[in-house]
């Protein structure tokens, strides 16, 4: 099976779904899991979320990939080096390996109509041994069935990044993948594309090797504050000694 996406005949496929939900079925009924094709860690802080994702599987690229969660907005994160930008679109590079994603927030209003994975195709038009392009388009809708169905614990939403322009090669890592709203809570499947195409590999209900959660520096008190907060502690230790 080839697959393409929407603008460079790439793959435009990612999902993600709580550890509850491993073994979930893809298309062609063909559960599979893959534990050691990618790994990935999240990491919170000051309302930012972030993905860093590596591709662990040689020979092949990260066509998509999608974390389930809460109320949350997927973004890509790109940095420049005049500045750095979090917007739907992004992309970036490690050594030669240059890349561009799109993210998309999917939840109800969109499930069933966000085109998530094109499946290249040809349609035989005749005898003459010709045929045309029919991509077979696929919504969450198609993929995973009723979205009541799809989401666990309480979560709502999908973060997704789709390749858009080149992908993560295997043995690369990249921490672009981002989203605002609630704190990480996620397992996360993604597609590779293997040998230019020539095979796709799954992996599904991958786990983060490490979570990590920073608190917002609003309520964080300043090194000033605390101390202010230390002399007069101090002083009043002193007043107490003198009485």
């Amino acid at each position: 099976m080839k697959l393409i996406s929407l603008n460079k005949i790439f793959l435009i496929f990612g999902f993600a779904l709580s550890s509850a939900q491993a073994s979930a079925t893809l298309i062609g009924d063909e559960p599979t899991q893959n534990l050691n094709a990618i790994s990935f860690t999240e990491s919170y802080a000051n309302g930012l979320g972030r993905y860093t994702v590596t591709n662990e599987l040689q020979g092949s690229e990260l066509l998509g990939f999608g974390v389930t969660n809460t109320d949350t907005t997927a973004a890509i994160e790109t940095v420049e080096t005049w500045d750095t930008y979090i917007e739907e679109s992004g992309g970036g590079h490690v050594d030669d390996n240059y890349f561009y994603y799109n993210s998309y927030t999917i939840n109800a209003e969109n499930w069933s109509s966000q085109v998530l994975y094109f499946e290249q195709r040809t349609v035989d038009s005749g005898n003459d041994g010709g045929g045309y392009y029919s991509p077979q388009e696929y919504t969450a809708q198609d993929l995973y069935g009723d979205i009541d169905s799809f989401f666990t614990n309480g979560e709502n939403t999908l973060n997704w990044y789709a390749s858009n322009d080149g992908a993560l090669w295997g043995g690369n890592t990249w921490g672009g993948f981002v989203f605002h709203g609630d704190q990480p809570a996620s397992s996360l499947y993604a597609i590779l594309s293997v040998d230019d195409g020539a095979s796709t590999t799954f992996a599904n209900g991958i786990t983060p090797t490490s979570v990590t959660t920073t608190p917002d520096t609003n309520d964080v008190p300043a090194p000033g504050a605390l101390a202010l907060l230390a002399m007069g502690i101090l002083g009043t230790v002193l007043r107490r000694r003198k009485q």
